[in-house]
């Protein structure tokens, strides 16, 4: 596994994070390294799990999901079994596209999306409140994004 980054694998994180559907032989020229050293090192940087994997960012809006919203979670225990219980069932909610397990006032912090208010009091009804070991759902609607970015700032 590696451990240690040179400049070179820094280079080449940035690159991807900016364009995850570079080519090899592209991103060899950016590094100015042969298209068989990079992919080595590209392969390295993704066994090590410093690169997750690559996608496609979709625009939510176009799509028909008109609302996000940030979920407060209070769990009525703090126990680890009751905190187990609820990041397992939160994973096959398609509707909830993060989960933070945070401190303060609150034990979750959940971004979700869904297509109208709705459908909103569906995933709530139907889906959250069903959630074992959930004692308070607190929620603030997004009304605009100013940054949205999953760039980290390695450079």
């Amino acid at each position: 596994m590696k451990t240690h980054l040179d400049e070179v694998d820094l280079q080449i994180l940035s690159i991807l994070q900016a364009n995850g559907r570079i080519t090899n032989a592209d991103l060899a020229k950016e590094v100015q390294l042969s298209p068989p050293s990079v992919l080595q090192r590209v392969r390295t940087l993704e066994k090590a799990g410093l690169i997750k994997g690559y996608f496609a960012q979709l625009d939510a809006d176009r799509l028909g999901f008109k609302i996000t919203a940030w979920v407060q979670i209070t769990l009525s225990l703090h126990q680890e079994q009751p905190i187990e219980r609820f990041r397992r069932a939160i994973l096959d909610i398609p509707e909830i596209l993060e989960c933070y397990h945070v401190s303060g006032d609150f034990d979750f912090l959940l971004k979700v999306v869904v297509r109208d208010m709705r459908a909103y009091e569906v995933f709530i009804r139907e889906k959250l409140s069903k959630v074992k070991g959930v004692q308070q759902i607190r929620t603030s609607f997004v009304f605009g994004n100013n940054k949205h970015t999953s760039t980290l700032p390695i450079a």
